[in-house]
């Protein structure tokens, strides 16, 4: 099932049913202004999901980053936002930001339990947000980082359990948008090993013409 249906089928359930911590009736209380019109052209992120189906008028958007690239992240929110309220769940903290000249919310729940990385997952109604984290172009960690110890022969296309879905949702659809250059300083950036580098050569062959990340 796709996270779209996934959260589909979560906002069409009851209000106790949460995101982030958020009830639909709390998130539609936050995300008061509707969603520009006619929809702008959102950036290619992955896991960004519109919630306008469960009536409330903003955007999810998850991302597995570095944690070095983490003071990046909460830079970008900090130029825009004000945090406003925090909460907890999953005894994790969730921020609630705003700016409030523009009527732009954002809710932040930041994580490094998945992947030896840091998850990122926001609902917010700011389409410029979003475009300034496209822009910035976070890295996805490698296999290597993600699942210590894992041997890289045994990376490939049947991956199941927690490699599958770190492979599906994360790292394939970053790793296959990196020219042959930007994978050379990738790999340099986190010191491939040449089992890994061989490993992971063909990944992608089928794939388009990437648009090019900038590898940090």
């Amino acid at each position: 099932m796709s996270l779209f249906q996934r959260l589909k089928n979560l906002m069409a359930r009851e209000p106790r049913e949460q995101i982030l911590g958020y009830s639909r009736p709390e998130l539609q209380a936050i995300f008061t202004a509707p969603l520009p019109s006619p929809a702008p052209i959102l950036p290619a992120l992955p896991h960004l999901v519109p919630l306008a189906h469960g009536a409330v008028q903003a955007y999810y958007c998850a991302l597995l980053i570095d944690a070095q690239d983490l003071d990046s992240f909460q830079a970008l929110v900090a130029c825009r936002f004000a945090l406003i309220h925090e909460r907890r769940f999953n005894d994790l903290p969730v921020r609630q930001y705003a700016n409030a000249p523009h009527d732009r919310q954002l809710i932040s729940l930041v994580s490094t339990r998945e992947f030896n990385a840091v998850t990122l997952r926001l609902v917010t109604n700011c389409p410029e947000f979003l475009e300034a984290i496209h822009r910035q172009r976070f890295a996805v960690p490698p296999p290597w980082i993600a699942f210590e110890g894992y041997p890289p022969a045994w990376w490939g296309e049947s991956l199941q359990g927690a490699q599958g879905y770190y492979n599906d949702q994360y790292f394939l659809p970053f790793f296959t948008g990196l020219s042959e250059t930007e994978k050379l300083a990738y790999y340099a950036r986190y010191s491939a090993t040449q089992e890994w580098t061989a490993s992971l050569l063909s990944v992608g062959d089928e794939q388009e013409e990437p648009a090019g990340w900038d590898i940090r």
